[in-house]
């Protein structure tokens, strides 16, 4: 029966330490796209998002347009932001402390799916949401 418990504690502590190197404190990443893919104009087709403030919505910003463009800004609802790509993120910032994290989840030439963070330093200010983009 003492052998018994001692392979069950065994078993345990196995089970305990594969479950802790399963865990990942990375944030995900997204599929890798390259600049080229992503430089154009983008039509947003469906949205939704949530905020720090308990404010939902879902489709407000259809029919929107992001502009990627080469030299390394990005316009999106009439704001301009400086923009970087890396393993599928793409990282949107401006001067105003704000910083918006893409991850494109799916990528064709012709459609972005992605979900997305933003927060507002100066503002604590969250908020978190998806969109679909069409290529224009």
């Amino acid at each position: 029966m003492k052998k018994l418990k001692n392979v069950w504690l065994f078993l345990s502590f196995i089970l305990m330490v594969a479950g802790m190197a399963s865990c990942s404190t990375e944030d995900p990443t997204g599929v890798e796209v390259s600049r080229k893919d992503i430089i154009g104009t983008w039509k947003v087709t469906a949205n939704d998002w949530t905020n720090s403030e308990e404010e939902s919505n879902r489709n407000d910003h259809v029919g929107q347009t992001l502009s990627v463009r080469r030299d390394g800004t990005a316009s999106f609802r009439g704001e301009s932001f400086n923009w970087s790509l890396s393993k599928g993120v793409l990282t949107l910032s401006d001067n105003r402390g704000r910083n918006i994290r893409v991850v494109i989840l799916s990528y064709t030439e012709e459609e972005i799916q992605a979900s997305y963070d933003c927060t507002f330093e100066s503002e604590m200010y969250t908020e978190e949401g998806n969109y679909t983009f069409k290529r224009v």
